[in-house]
């Protein structure tokens, strides 16, 4: 019996599957970050191996692994790739691994919600970066070069808005919002101009950053329009991204699929507007909504490869 292992590793959370000949899913796993941006070293080594451990128990110690394939969010460069190759390939060097397929968590995203020739992908998580392919094999991205040189329309861009806008709202230099009580609640702060202590000491990780996304969303639903303003920058960036990316590839006048992943892309206005935009600028386009998680993708491509072989 073959079997195969796939990753998921996110600047929040890891899943890994593993899976047999057949297609059937034989455990699962879920632990913390292994995107090398996210989190050290070591806590992202330890979340795989943890993640993996899970996903394999049942198996006996001796079985073999045809191929593993891993997505890794934040691993943009090929000085990056050649790190993160040799980190995780000591934490799975206990494994019977034949192939470690290591890419970018885009392309499993893309990977998970179609086999269209013509295609592009835009995530929006705790990061946010756009990736796409066409019928002549040509490949493009756009953003991915993390929290300070892009990651706009993210988790963690909208959330360093709100603190920003919440921080000008209580000090008088712009418009009042109802999410300086919305923070003040969330850190459980006597007063906002405690928020100092709270985002410095220590400093606020990209993954918590992203999580305060919500609260945006949140104050949106109650018609704050300095969340609406937040919310419709980050809309922009995002149609921006892919429609770079389109007319990089050629694709604006054919038939292709865009996949929208992400935690941020869960947000059912957010996700409505990217849409409709980018329907505007192709009449042939077709907005995917997988059905299954990227973590599916990874691993049609570990038994694409076994395959191949």
């Amino acid at each position: 019996m073959n079997y195969y292992l796939a990753v998921d590793g996110g600047g929040s959370t890891t899943t890994v599957i593993c899976a047999n000949q057949e297609g059937q899913i034989i455990g699962e796993g879920l632990s913390g970050p292994t995107s090398l941006t996210a989190t050290s070293m070591g806590a992202a080594s330890f979340n795989l191996r943890e993640a993996v451990r899970q996903a394999i128990e049942k198996l006996p110690p001796e079985t073999k692994f045809q191929a593993l394939a891993m997505g890794l969010a934040g691993m943009d460069t090929p000085a990056e790739k050649q790190t993160a190759l040799k980190v995780f390939s000591e934490v799975l060097s206990h494994l019977q691994l034949d192939q470690f397929i290591l890419v970018n968590d885009i392309v499993i995203a893309l990977e998970s919600g179609t086999d269209n020739q013509n295609a592009v992908a835009l995530i929006a998580g705790t990061g946010s970066n756009c990736y796409g392919r066409n019928s002549q094999g040509e490949e493009a991205k756009t953003s991915g070069m993390d929290y300070i040189l892009a990651d706009q329309g993210s988790g963690f861009y909208i959330g360093s808005q709100i603190l920003r806008a919440v921080v000008k709202s209580f000090d008088g230099r712009g418009q009042k919002t109802i999410m300086e009580k919305m923070i003040g609640d969330y850190f459980h702060l006597e007063s906002l101009s405690d928020l100092k202590t709270v985002v410095y000491n220590p400093t606020l990780s990209k993954a918590e950053i992203a999580d305060l996304s919500v609260i945006c969303f949140q104050a949106l639903e109650q018609k704050d329009e300095v969340a609406e303003t937040i919310v419709k920058m980050a809309i922009e960036e995002l149609f921006l991204m892919a429609a770079t990316v389109i007319d990089r590839l050629k694709m604006t006048t054919v038939p292709l699929d865009c996949i929208l992943s992400g935690g941020i892309m869960n947000n059912a206005y957010l996700r409505e507007q990217v849409s409709q935009k980018l329907i505007t600028k192709c009449s042939q386009i077709k907005i995917v909504t997988p059905t299954q998680k990227p973590v599916f993708g990874a691993l049609k491509m570990a038994q694409k490869v076994h395959f191949a072989i």
